[in-house]
């Protein structure tokens, strides 16, 4: 018996003959499973609770509403929810009232119509200017000297000093008169005691004896020789000499 094959088992062909006569059977199979897996997705699907918050996605800026106030409209950030990991917590100051903004303008226009009005102030007085007084005239010169060509002859001339005080006391003086290249012989005062003559190079120097009583004059007369009767300088007691 063990030798033995067993043979197939043959399918009726009357089964395999309806299966490809009635293909609604197997379109039948699949709506029915399709409804199956409708069924089974739609326990699992479960609906947004009371407490459900979407995130926001990263990046995304949050849109600020506006809203109006008595002092115009003003941008007021609301708060964002801060995710960890995906954006700061924003720290920005809560905008103020209307309220408080309405208050804060009316109390300003209320002190401002209080105030009282500046009175303008008076201009101060100028004072007129303060005319200084007129300089008083100089004092005069307390030796005055005037110089004349006495005499003239061959080779030299006599020349002379005419020289008053006219201070208001007695007064000592000195007489330096140049002529260059010339020489100087002598010189003496006329009815007073005499001074001191120098002569250096055509340059006479004479200092007077006593002093000069004031208001009064005294003639200092001198010889040149080889000279110009014009001197190139002359000066008493520091002041030229008129008559130049």
């Amino acid at each position: 018996m063990s030798g033995m094959r067993r043979a197939p088992r043959e399918i009726p062909t009357h089964a395999s003959t309806a299966v490809v006569s009635s293909p609604w059977i197997l379109v039948s199979v699949g709506v029915g499973a399709m409804v199956v897996l409708l069924a089974i997705a739609a326990g699992a699907y479960r609906g947004p609770g009371s407490n459900y918050d979407p995130l926001p996605p990263v990046g995304a800026v949050p849109l600020l509403p506006e809203r109006a106030s008595s002092a115009g409209r003003e941008a007021s950030a609301l708060p964002s929810r801060a995710v960890p990991g995906l954006s700061p917590r924003r720290t920005d100051p809560p905008s103020p009232s209307p309220t408080r903004t309405t208050a804060t303008a009316t109390a300003a226009a209320t002190a401002t119509a209080t105030a009282p009005a500046a009175t303008p102030s008076r201009p101060a007085a100028v004072p007129p200017p303060a005319t200084s007084p007129p300089a008083p005239a100089p004092p005069p010169p307390p030796i005055e000297a005037r110089y004349r060509v006495a005499d003239t002859f061959p080779g030299g001339f006599i020349g002379e000093l005419s020289i008053r005080n006219a201070s208001r006391g007695d007064l000592g003086w000195v007489a330096r008169v140049e002529y260059p290249g010339g020489r100087v012989v002598t010189a003496w005062l006329e009815g007073v005691p005499q001074g001191t003559f120098q002569d250096r190079r055509g340059t006479l120097v004479y200092r007077s004896g006593p002093d000069l009583a004031a208001g009064s004059a005294v003639a200092l007369r001198f010889h040149v020789e080889f000279a110009s009767s014009r001197p190139a300088s002359c000066v008493v007691s520091g002041r030229p000499c008129g008559g130049l």
